[in-house]
């Protein structure tokens, strides 16, 4: 067996290894650590860069909360879910009827018609009144632990009056005396549409459609999410305020 060691003066030590041998013995070293690193990296057990910054970024705190709470709901999430039922949410009711219109000359500085000058507009019509909101003026917050999506509303919504020109019918009387005007069905279509939109808003088309809001948002999130519950809040309350983490007392 090959000895490792020699004796000088009476005391065993160790040879000294010459320059090369010195130089071969640092660069196996170099390669142990190099390798035992990499090796590290590769399994994820060590990452020597941009560690700090992964852990306080979203994706990380988002990860960390799956691990333990499950697969995390985010505003983002919910917001695109809503984006795809916004057609859904739009409510409308419609309506139609007959409208005449008379008119007749009259003796100057009185209201008595002449007799032979009137003529006749019957005009029969319906038409569409929609309230919808605007996604990008609703509020939204998740709170993951409590399973509650919290979603604040929009006072205002988005009124569309609708007559189309081809859902009216126009039946004239002329008279040769007092021909119709140009701009008489006109005026009185635009009368028509603003009376029923007022007779709508007084019978509550727009609770209607908030109502009708809530249960579909709530119906496409729920079955989604099931697990969630939505929450609507009142006017002019923040979802932030609200959706804080219960702490103990």
């Amino acid at each position: 067996m090959r000895r490792d060691y020699e004796y000088v003066n009476g005391q065993r030590v160790r040879p000294r290894r010459s320059f090369f041998g010195r130089l071969l013995h640092g660069a196996t070293i170099l390669l142990t650590i190099v390798g035992a690193v990499s090796l590290l990296a590769l399994l994820g057990i060590w990452k020597p860069f941009g560690s700090n910054s992964n852990k306080t970024s979203r994706e990380a705190i988002i990860a960390e909360e799956e691990r333990f709470h499950g697969i995390v709901l985010t505003n983002e999430n919910v917001m695109a879910q809503l984006s795809d039922i916004s057609e859904l949410m739009t409510y409308s009711e419609t309506y139609a009827g007959t409208a005449n219109v008379t008119d007749s000359l009259q003796i100057p500085y009185t209201d008595i018609d002449i007799w032979g000058t009137q003529h006749k507009i019957e005009i029969v019509y319906s038409g569409t009144i929609k309230i919808g909101y605007d996604l990008n003026e609703m509020k939204t917050v998740v709170n993951n632990q409590r399973k509650e999506i919290y979603i604040s509303i929009p006072d205002d919504p988005i009124i569309d009056n609708n007559l189309p020109q081809e859902n009216v019918t126009i039946l004239q009387d002329n008279n040769l005396f007092n021909p119709i005007r140009a701009d008489e069905v006109n005026v009185r279509l635009s009368e028509i549409k603003a009376q029923w939109l007022e007779s709508s808003i007084a019978n509550g088309i727009c609770d209607k459609a908030k109502e009708h809001l809530k249960e579909i948002i709530t119906e496409s999130l729920v079955k989604m999410h099931s697990d969630y519950k939505v929450i609507f809040l009142d006017q002019g309350q923040k979802p932030a305020q609200v959706a804080q983490p219960a702490t103990a007392a």
